[in-house]
């Protein structure tokens, strides 16, 4: 087992803080790797190095130098599953320090152990995500055998139908650009994964930006009350509002991990520009499709062609008025309700629209024109 400076650095300074006492952490040749006197790092300590090639049990240092480069003092190897790793020095006469050493050497023993563990699931947790990466991220040969194998290696049943879920947070950048977002972003993470595991087959990914759910094939009615409920839990418990895209039904068994990622990722992006829906499936989307291909200087300059002539303000309520509208179904008189004017008002307003644009905002021609344009206004840079 080879210990870093950096985990030694760690256990000498715990240790320290709470035994009030000089110490060293020896490699397994005798040099001091990590001390509370940073000033002796990296120098060779005679006694220790004769420690573990002896395999003795203690040394016991009365003067300095009586060893190279060692201090007066008492010495342990430390001892993991039977092999020497280093070795814990404390600084000091016998008398002060010695009652110290078997507590010093068994809390490093076990500190060593526990780093052990968490260092190894990091690499697990690693390897994990590298496979995750590439099965979502990227198109993969799913029978390729030693794709396969990696899959086997995480106890991931490719054959399992599944379907792909994103979440994200609605208003991300405000949380991304601070310490203290960025800790929300963290904690929701764990949230959500700590939810996916207690969800039989279920498996969690993140990119930067996104949580992605594999979740086992279900229809969208069981899958929109599960993302609701999702949605609605870290609301409540962290006071952030997230949104969901999903996939298509009709893929589950036809299409790999990666192409339903891309679906559910159109669908997400279709939610993003929806202020009413929270769960948005890809079987929903419409002309959302293809707005985010098109260049913002392409969506300004589409706006600018159909609003033409009508200053910032106008734009602004006539976006509003042609939203209800159209959400209305053309509908003149629930319109005019839901902004609190008559209804021959309203129909003066969208006269002069045609007359100010060209195009007459109830005309089937029209129609289409307004829609974009209205939604490329709401979602403007």
């Amino acid at each position: 087992m080879k210990i870093s400076g950096k985990t030694a650095q760690g256990i000498i300074d715990e240790l320290s803080s709470v035994l009030q006492q000089q110490l060293n952490f020896f490699n397994e040749s005798g040099v001091i790797l990590a001390s509370t006197n940073h000033e002796r790092i990296g120098q060779f300590h005679g006694g220790a190095a004769k420690l573990i090639a002896e395999h003795l049990d203690e040394l016991t240092i009365y003067r300095d130098e009586e060893y190279p480069g060692a201090r007066q003092g008492c010495n342990f190897p430390l001892t993991i599953d039977s092999v020497t790793v280093g070795a814990i020095g404390i600084t000091g006469e016998y008398q002060e320090v010695c009652r110290y050493g078997q507590i010093i050497k068994k809390m490093t023993e076990l500190m060593i152990r526990e780093n052990d563990v968490l260092e190894r699931k990091k690499i697990e947790d690693r390897i994990r995500d590298r496979f995750l990466d590439d099965w979502i991220l990227s198109a993969q040969d799913e029978t390729d055998s030693m794709f396969v194998r990696r899959a086997n290696a995480q106890r991931i049943d490719l054959n399992l139908p599944r379907r792909v879920a994103l979440l994200r947070i609605r208003n991300l950048k405000q949380y991304a650009d601070t310490p203290d977002g960025q800790q929300m972003i963290d904690r929701i993470n764990r949230h959500v994964r700590q939810y996916m595991a207690g969800l039989s087959g279920g498996i969690f990914s993140k990119t930067p930006s996104l949580m992605i759910l594999l979740l086992p094939a279900m229809p969208d009615r069981d899958m929109r009350g599960l993302l609701m409920r999702s949605l609605a839990d870290v609301e409540e418990r962290f006071g952030v509002f997230l949104i969901a895209g999903a996939d298509s039904f009709d893929d589950v068994g036809k299409l790999s991990i990666h192409h339903a990622y891309v679906k559910a990722f159109d669908a997400l992006n279709a939610c993003s520009l929806s202020e009413e829906k929270r769960v948005f499936f890809y079987d929903e989307t419409t002309y959302e499709l293809f707005l985010s291909e098109l260049s913002e200087r392409s969506r300004l300059r589409f706006i600018q062609r159909v609003f033409g002539g009508l200053s910032e303000e106008e734009v602004e309520e006539y976006a509003a008025l042609l939203t209800t509208l159209y959400e209305n179904d053309g509908s003149i008189t629930r319109t005019a309700q839901a902004h609190f004017i008559h209804k021959n008002t309203l129909q003066y307003k969208l006269n002069r629209l045609m007359d100010k644009t060209g195009y007459n905002p109830r005309s089937c021609s029209s129609i289409p024109l307004y829609y974009l344009a209205v939604l490329f206004y709401k979602h403007r840079p």
